[in-house]
């Protein structure tokens, strides 16, 4: 496999990991949310925690680990095909 292969998956590695930064701002906005409502309800402040984890943040974790995973492996099978040594 040629550098601008490798170069090539590398890119899309890294397209991959842009994914990364609207789960980042997808998790803020919730985490934002939760503490307004917090704010104007403290008395449910337990139903909105328990809402947070379960709904937003546990999915949004997955998403970002599956992310960081298929970059990874692009990477490393990129690699593997790679005849020529690392630079």
């Amino acid at each position: 496999m040629s550098l601008s292969k490798f170069c090539c998956c590398a890119i899309g590695a890294g397209i991959a990991m842009l994914a990364l930064i609207g789960i980042g701002i997808g998790i803020g906005t919730a985490g934002g949310m939760a503490v307004e409502g917090i704010a104007r309800q403290p008395e449910a402040a337990d139903v909105i925690k328990e809402t947070l984890i379960f709904c937003v943040i546990l999915p949004e974790l997955f998403l970002a680990l599956l992310a960081f995973t298929v970059s990874i492996l692009i990477i490393f099978l990129c690699a593997v095909k790679r005849k020529e040594p690392h630079c």
